[in-house]
This record gives structure tokens, C-alpha cells and sequence, in this order.
């Protein structure tokens, strides 16, 4: 069973309407999740620029193949000779959790993670680590579903200093409001996130005496969405091919007429017209014993990408392009079965006047645009 890693969060900055000096990031890969909190020096337009380039440096490093710790040492490493006083000097956490649920996390002078499962909040106790560029504070520990890891700024664990808390908040005072307030058996991560923050405003006396970010991390059960478009490239493998669609986990959509005709084959079913076509903007649908959706191809992934970042209330029901957009919007998790064969010419005359691009190209735009927000997007070519 697929397990996807949601995420909370809350932010809000010392100064209305200025930009926070923490950001985020968060990179999703078929085998892990990484998210990254990085709280730049100071406050405002400066300290959002160094913690926007820490975080992308570190981002970096991992595209090109760094391992988490690798990455941070590097940027500890800079920071231990620039000092303190750096022009972008930022303090920041690391946190990395696996498909099997084992997560890993790395703190440089960040507030300790914490915790939350529906039995109680702890601590995670960061031990120290003798690394080539010094010392690491690490953590690590084993995430199911609904359980979870908190990362925050100092902002939160600050909070109250000068109000009535000598130390402020600190990290066994968010652990006491959690355990006090959203220990059951289904805690809503989300309500948890906001609640801290505004708990933070309340021990400050109705102020934000700093940026103040809550990231929660939990896991739950993914929903996952098969799109098998174009014929195998081999057809001696049509039938190996289509019996692993059938067997992955998640709903099951056919884009491709071509591609239609061969699943009803290799299931030994019919293919059932299920709607008439009443305008050129509504392309065909069709019915196939056992599979969720079943479309048109190049019109429909064509649409669907055009469609994307529009607001779903401006969208037909009934339409197959909405119902594609439905499915992918549900999912968190999006595979792709691309296939090769019956391909038309990319450079055809009909296709550049219609503005269509080729199957391999939409794909390819389609997976960019849906890991942008955040989709976790696999390609097969078959």
C-alpha cells in the first residue's frame, strides 16, 4: 500500500506584509520525500533572500545526486567559515522520510523535532555526530500512518520571551499543548498546524515577535492514478504489459483509442461508445469493463494540460477531460504508461495547426506542470 507524506504547515511574519525569513521546500522523488526549513538572519526582504538561497543550494545538491548528509556538512561547512556574522548566514533543518517510512533529520541550530502520534507528542533527541566539518545533530525514527514530525523556526519555540516566560515557549511547551489538546485516535494535522500558530500569538501577548513557521509531516494512506496512453512499443509485450496496469495499485485510465482497442483485447472485452461528441471541444469517451476512464488520446492530455490551472466550477461534469482532471486532482501520486508504438508524426502539418503537441511532449509538459504542485509524477515507457 502506498503511503504518501502530507504536509501542514502555518506561517506567519513578525511584520505584516513584509516576506518571511523562513522558507521551505519540499522534493518529492518514487523513493522519498525531502523537506527543507531553512530561517535566514534577521527578518524581512534579507533574510528571505538568504534563506531562499540556502534552500536552493541544498536543493541543488540533492538533484545532483548528494546524499542528505553530504549536502548539509557542505553547507555547515560554509557557514562555519563565513561565522555568525555572514551576509547570509541561516540556520536550518533536514528532514527525509523514505517509502518504508524510516526518516532521517539533520539540525543545524534549529529547535529539535518533535513527535506526534495519536498516543502522545515527544521530543526527538538530536545526537551529536563528529562529522569532516564538524559536529551533526541527528535524529532518526520510523513514520506510519498517522503519525507525524514536526519542523519549526525558532519563532515557535521563542515565542513568550519578555511576555511572561523566561525561556520562552520551548519545545516541551509545544509537546505539553499538543498532549493536552490533540491526542485521539484521528488527529487533524492541519487544525494542529494552525492551533500552534495561533497559540504562538496568544503567548506572545497578541504579537509575532518573530517569523514563525510549523511544518508538520504525516503520513497516510496515498491514493494513486495509472495512465496508460499509447500501445507498447513491442507488441509481443502487449499482454505482460497490460497485466501489470491491471495489477498496480490505483485507479486504471486509458487515454488513446489505439490504446483503448489493445486493453479491450488483452482483457477479452468490448469497447463501448459512452458519449456522442456535440462540439469539437468535448472529445470521445469510452467504456471498458474494469477500467475507471477511458478517453480519447492526443485532444484529451492536450485539453487536460490546457485545463490544469483553471478553477474546476468553470468545468462541464459530464466532459471526459474533467473527469481525467477529477482523477489526477484526487491522486497523489500520478504514473504514466507511455508507450511508443502507432505514434503520429510529430511534425505533422495537422497537428501544428491544431496546436496539439505529440503524446511523448504532453506527457512529458503534463508531469512538469503536476510536480510543480506538488503531485509525485512516474513515467514508464512501455
Amino acid at each position: 500500500m502506498y503511503q504518501y507524506i502530507d504536509i501542514a504547515f502555518n506561517q506567519k511574519t513578525k511584520i505584516g506584509g513584509t516576506a518571511c525569513g523562513d522558507v521551505f521546500h519540499i522534493e518529492r522523488t518514487p523513493h522519498h520525500t525531502t523537506i527543507i526549513l531553512c530561517d535566514g538572519k534577521g527578518h524581512g526582504i534579507r533574510a528571505n533572500f538568504s534563506a531562499s538561497m540556502n534552500v536552493s543550494y541544498l536543493s541543488k545538491l540533492l538533484q545532483s545526486d548528494f546524499s542528505l548528509r553530504q549536502a548539509f556538512d557542505s553547507l555547515v561547512n560554509f557557514f562555519k567559515q563565513v561565522g555568525v556574522d555572514g551576509e547570509h548566514y541561516a540556520v536550518f533543518s533536514m528532514l527525509r522520510i523514505h517509502n518504508d517510512g524510516m526518516a532521517n533529520i539533520l539540525s543545524f541550530s534549529m529547535p529539535p523535532p518533535i513527535f506526534i502520534s495519536p498516543i502522545g507528542a515527544k521530543i526527538l533527541n538530536l545526537r551529536e555526530i563528529e562529522a569532516e566539518n564538524g559536529i551533526i545533530n541527528e535524529a532518526n525514527c520510523y513514520l506510519k500512518n498517522g503519525e507525524s514530525i514536526m519542523l519549526m523556526s525558532d519563532g515557535v519555540t521563542q515565542a513568550g520571551i519578555g511576555r511572561g516566560l523566561d525561556w520562552g515557549w520551548e519545545s516541551k511547551g509545544v509537546c505539553k499543548f499538543i498532549n493536552d489538546n490533540y491526542i485521539q485516535k484521528n488527529i487533524d494535522y492541519v487544525g494542529l498546524s494552525n492551533d500552534i500558530t495561533k497559540q504562538v500569538f496568544t503567548i506572545s501577548n497578541g504579537n509575532y515577535d518573530d517569523d514563525i513557521t510549523n511544518i508538520i509531516c504525516f503520513g497516510r494512506t496515498g491514493k494513486v492514478c495509472n495512465i496508460i496512453t499509447g500501445p507498447p512499443t513491442e507488441k509481443k509485450n502487449d499482454f505482460s504489459v497490460i497485466r501489470k496496469f491491471m495489477s498496480a495499485e490505483g485507479c486504471k485510465v486509458v487515454c488513446g483509442g489505439t490504446t483503448a482497442n489493445v486493453v479491450c483485447s488483452m482483457l477479452n472485452t468490448n469497447l463501448i461508445y459512452g458519449n456522442e461528441r456535440s462540439n469539437p471541444y468535448t472529445p470521445p469517451e469510452f467504456i471498458i469493463k474494469g477500467i475507471d476512464l477511458a478517453t480519447e488520446g492526443a485532444i484529451t492530455l492536450n485539453q487536460l494540460y490546457n485545463l490544469i490551472d483553471e478553477s474546476r466550477e468553470l468545468m462541464s461534469d459530464d466532459n471526459p477531460v474533467t473527469k481525467l482532471f477529477d482523477k489526477i486532482m484526487e491522486a497523489n501520486k500520478i504514473v504514466f504508461w507511455l508507450g511508443t508504438n502507432n505514434q503520429p508524426n510529430t511534425t505533422s502539418l495537422e497537428f501544428i495547426q491544431r496546436g496539439l503537441k505529440s503524446r511523448q511532449n504532453i506527457v512529458r509538459l503534463l508531469a512538469e506542470r503536476l510536480k510543480e504542485i506538488g503531485k509525485l509524477v512516474i513515467i514508464n515507457k512501455i
